[in-house]
């Protein structure tokens, strides 16, 4: 007889990956403990994925998704203009509060191995390219100082942003609540120095807002690994 079928198979194998993953790194783990952890045979990994690093590519496209969908829907249940200061709040919120992407923006190979080093497209920086974009849309909305250049401001907050991810391994153990103390004080600096007397339009910068998630979203599907 046929063995039944799995219910949500794929989905129980990217979970087991990610706990694996975040337990002792993505180099030590096997396709075999990834089906042992998720309670399927070995060949049922196989179904669904060709090999190894497709399940991490997935389980990261699948993060990532998450994200963008949190932050997505707390722009869309903002009731007053979201500018760029809220939606960092937003995004780096989420990077934080997840371990896997904290991984992934410091290129961390103890936890994530080879893939640092093999993602040699340029889906980060495509990225990069599209928050430059999605700034110079708030310029345009009026919500931003027009003469500060997007790319100047996008490299700011992205130093920012690893310089606090990576602030426990330097500075030592660091509360959740401190770093989100930190994240709003920068955030609140940055808005105060990039505002301007223009006046704002809240619909172009939402649009803005929506496209730059648009464009993940976008990529996203783009990198999905085939069923």
């Amino acid at each position: 007889m046929p063995r039944p079928l799995v219910a949500d198979r794929r989905g129980r194998i990217l979970t087991a990956a990610r706990e694996l993953v975040l337990a002792k790194g993505w180099a030590d783990v096997t396709v075999a403990d990834v089906a042992a952890h998720a309670g399927i045979g070995k060949g049922a990994v196989y179904l669904e994925f060709p090999d190894k690093a497709t399940i991490l590519a997935a389980v990261l496209n699948r993060t990532v998704r998450q994200l963008t969908a949190e932050v997505h829907q707390r722009v869309l249940d903002a009731p007053d203009l979201v500018d760029l200061a809220a939606v960092y709040r937003f995004g780096v919120d989420a990077l934080l509060g997840d371990p896997l992407m904290r991984a992934l923006y410091l290129g961390d190979e103890a936890v994530l191995g080879q893939h640092v080093r093999d993602t040699t497209d340029d889906r980060y920086l495509q990225r990069l390219g599209w928050l430059a974009e999605y700034v110079s849309g708030l310029q345009r909305a009026g919500v931003i100082d027009p003469e500060v250049p997007a790319e100047t401001i996008v490299r700011v907050l992205s130093v920012f942003t690893l310089g606090l991810v990576h602030a426990p391994g330097v500075l030592g153990t660091t509360r959740a609540e401190d770093l989100s103390a930190a994240v709003r004080l920068f955030a609140d600096v940055v808005g105060r120095g990039l505002a301007t007397n223009r006046p704002a339009d809240p619909e172009a910068a939402r649009a803005a807002q929506l496209a730059l998630l648009g464009r993940l979203d976008a990529q996203l599907d783009l990198l999905k690994e085939p069923s």
